[in-house]
């Protein structure tokens, strides 16, 4: 067994035992929501932003809890390949997005795992849940 589709199937029995339990939705991982200080915005509660994570953009990090130097996009992109960096090996996300959540996904042309990033959010550690992050799209 691969050590990706290991992590699948520890994914998939993490999420059936919550769902059991009546728990959350995981993703990409129960953990990965950790979060500088909360700021209120209307009913929805928005985290701060990384300093280095403009306003409007998605921006992955190299390195657990936004360190590292972050690669940034804004719209939709179909290949992020081109980009490397932390798209090949994502440790962290922020979606400093203006009015939309943004979906990732794991291969070029929105295909393949992905999970939604909800606008003003960030996982603070990906891990192995998702193994690169190589398109988006927003909304």
């Amino acid at each position: 067994m691969n050590i990706r589709s290991n992590v699948r199937q520890r994914l998939a029995l993490t999420a059936a035992a919550a769902a059991a339990a009546g728990g959350l939705a995981l993703a990409p991982a129960a953990g990965a929501f950790a979060a500088p200080a909360p700021t209120q915005h209307g009913s929805v509660t928005l985290q701060r932003a990384p300093g280095n994570c403009p306003r409007g953009y998605l921006c992955v990090y190299p390195k657990p809890n936004y360190k590292g130097t972050p690669k940034k996009v804004a719209g939709n992109n179909r290949d992020l390949r081109r980009y490397g960096g932390a798209f090949s090996h994502p440790w962290s996300a922020f979606n400093n997005g203006t009015r939309c959540n943004v979906t990732v996904y794991e291969r070029p042309n929105y295909r393949g795992g992905h999970a939604k990033l909800n606008r003003g959010t960030g996982w603070t550690y990906i891990g192995g849940n998702i193994m690169t992050i190589y398109s988006n799209k927003w909304c």
